[in-house]
């Protein structure tokens, strides 16, 4: 069994040497100690481990991937801000255009991939009422605007960069799908 961690090329990760898997997990455990590790993964080395590699697979250092990445329901995600950031960050990027209509309540989110077509999503407050997503208690009650610009991001980045995200989804969608998904609403999802 190899010890080696991939490492993304041209990644800086400062002072933390992730090439050796027992150098890595000694910097994991610093990490995990620090007050400013995310909670969820606080006094957990194996779980900063996981996101820090998970991270650097697709294209994120290593505090980047603890700052951005979540663990909902046993799956990583990524949080829309994190996800955005990525995808601009990846030369193949052209651009990313997001709109929102007050009038109909629609979030638009537009990513262009040097070489391709222009990939478009949108998400309306009645595909989130079909959904039975708006007024649910949380952040869809609270912020619904930015509810349906990062469920429109998730789907058109992921649509554009299905490669490079490698399946990743976004927090805020991770955490509307239950948490015990059977075969009939695995069938469901978008």
């Amino acid at each position: 069994m190899s010890t080696q961690i991939i490492a993304s090329q041209n990644q800086n990760v400062g002072f933390m040497d992730f090439s050796r898997l027992d150098a890595a997990i000694e910097c994991c455990k610093m990490i995990a100690k620090a007050s400013f590790c995310p909670k969820d993964f606080r006094g957990k080395p194996e779980e900063v481990l996981c996101a820090i590699q998970y991270g650097m697979e697709i294209g994120l250092s290593p505090m980047q991937a603890i700052q951005s990445i979540a663990v909902i329901n046993g799956k990583p995600s990524i949080y829309g801000d994190g996800l955005i950031g990525l995808c601009l960050s990846f030369s193949e990027c052209e651009y990313i255009d997001e709109q929102f209509d007050e009038k109909t309540m629609t979030a638009t989110c537009k990513v262009k991939r040097k070489g391709r077509p222009e990939v478009m999503s949108a998400f309306s407050k009645e595909k989130a009422m079909n959904a039975k997503l708006w007024g649910k208690d949380g952040p869809w009650k609270t912020y619904p605007e930015r509810m349906l610009k990062m469920r429109a991001r998730g789907f058109a980045l992921r649509d554009a960069f299905a490669d490079r995200l490698k399946g990743i989804i976004t927090a805020e969608e991770a955490r509307d799908y239950p948490s015990k998904i059977g075969r009939a609403s695995c069938r469901e999802r978008v």
